[in-house]
């Protein structure tokens, strides 16, 4: 009787600890997934966090001056299209890259400062070539009174001819000076070229526009 009594109570204890112990297991798994799923979801957190500071972050600006122009077209300086003329300090300056860079390398950079120039003549000649138009447009709207209108309205017809006259000083002055822009451009491109080519440097490409836009030589 006292063997089943204690064989009752032995497995009593059991069955408690057996229940303490899955209990236990139970709150370990829970706590170690709670901390898991937390990490999981404060990873990103941090990453955006991390993220944000970086965008947030000040970035140095860039300011566009003559000097870092300068640095940004080569070796060879731009031409002076107003005040002294520069076509001394050019040449200059294609000698001593000569000294130290191939001939490839020379005329890469020789052709990069020729286009852009080139270009800017070609865009001057075509601005030129507008204004002329415009104004051979206002003499055939005089000629043929154009101006009246319909209506013969002459308060009208005086406000579009004041009109044409001030564009025609506006555009006799822009014409002026892209005339003296192209004539700039032409000569240092005459010197220049000259100056190469007494050092051995000639090019087929090196040609130079016509100030009529016909052509070149």
């Amino acid at each position: 009787m006292r063997f089943l009594v204690r064989g009752g109570l032995v497995n009593e204890q059991r069955r408690y600890l057996l229940s303490v112990g899955l209990a236990f297991i139970f709150l370990v798994s829970l706590v170690a997934f709670g901390q898991t799923d937390n990490s999981t979801a404060t990873t990103p957190l941090g990453d955006i966090v991390k993220k944000n500071k970086q965008a947030g972050t000040p970035k140095a600006k860039v300011v566009v001056n003559d000097d870092n122009l300068t640095s940004h077209r080569g070796p060879i300086p731009a031409i002076s299209l107003e005040g002294v003329d520069n076509s001394d300090e050019i040449v200059h300056a294609i000698q001593e890259f000569k000294k130290t860079h191939t001939p490839a390398e020379t005329e890469e950079t020789m052709r990069l400062w020729y286009d852009e120039f080139d270009t800017m003549m070609a865009d001057v000649l075509d601005d030129n070539n507008r204004l002329v138009k415009r104004k051979e447009d206002r003499a055939l709207n005089e000629a043929t009174g154009s101006y009246y209108g319909t209506d013969g309205d002459y308060e009208r017809a005086m406000r579009r001819r004041n009109s044409a006259i001030a564009e025609d000083r506006s555009d006799f002055r822009r014409e002026r000076k892209n005339g003296m822009m192209m004539a700039r451009i032409q000569q240092t491109f005459m010197k220049v070229r000259n100056a190469m080519q007494s050092i051995g440097l000639r090019y087929e490409w090196f040609k130079i526009r016509n100030g009529n836009g016909n052509g070149s030589f």
